[in-house]
């Protein structure tokens, strides 16, 4: 054989190498399209079961993730809210599924067009939140202190004789990521919790507060 024609075959065994190679990661390419459709489909079904058994009153959303929900009294999700609840999704630390749970005779009433990312709600009175509120990764909303701040009844009763207060954040309003909100705060409308802030007390509207405890840093 002449050494143009090895030469040849091994161009040609080369070519067809690389097109089987090309072959492999489009198939590869749309069979991992094809998963990821049929795990949004799964999720997708999960959290509609997951919506419908704990009896919680929704518009059309959508949700990155699975939620986690335990409904004992009133729980509303506005039209256009979108929650991300996933380790996949705002991949920035702490939490990585988002949790609501709403004690009995409890109301926890999100707005409209609302943006949660892998954060938890505790609402054992009332939590109400407006439209076009931002609450970012791993942030806590508490309106309970879960446990009497007296040592005696605390002793005797851990998880009796606690205070709980309402919440309420008004429209417009950015929860930077890592914030706590705790009971009997209003967040008034338009206003920014800073990132790893710890809210105590009312922000009125349009200012930025931040720290721990939360305090005024300027107007908007």
């Amino acid at each position: 054989m002449q050494r143009g024609e090895t030469e040849g075959l091994k161009a040609r065994a080369e070519c067809q190498e690389q097109e089987q190679k090309q072959e492999d990661g489009n198939f590869l390419k749309q069979l991992a399209s094809a998963l990821r459709q049929m795990l949004f489909l799964v999720q997708r079904l999960i959290n509609i079961v997951i919506l419908k058994s704990s009896q919680t009153d929704y518009g059309r959303i959508h949700i990155d993730g699975i939620l986690t929900i335990m409904n004992s009294g009133r729980f509303s999700i506005g039209a256009g809210t979108k929650i991300n609840s996933s380790k996949y999704k705002n991949i920035i630390g702490g939490d990585t599924r988002t949790a609501f749970i709403i004690h009995k005779n409890a109301v926890l009433r999100i707005g409209e067009n609302v943006r949660i990312s892998n954060s938890t709600f505790q609402c054992t009175k009332s939590i109400i939140i407006g439209d076009h509120v931002m609450i970012g990764g791993s942030c806590k909303i508490w309106d309970t202190d879960f446990h009497s701040l007296d040592p005696q009844v605390r002793a005797a009763a851990p998880n009796e004789g606690y205070r709980s207060c309402d919440i309420v954040i008004e429209s417009n309003v950015f929860i930077g990521g890592f914030s706590i909100i705790l009971k009997g705060v209003t967040i008034g409308r338009n206003s920014v919790v800073a990132a790893g802030s710890v809210v105590t007390r009312n922000i009125p509207a349009n200012e930025v507060w931040g720290g721990n405890p939360a305090k005024f840093l300027r107007k908007l």
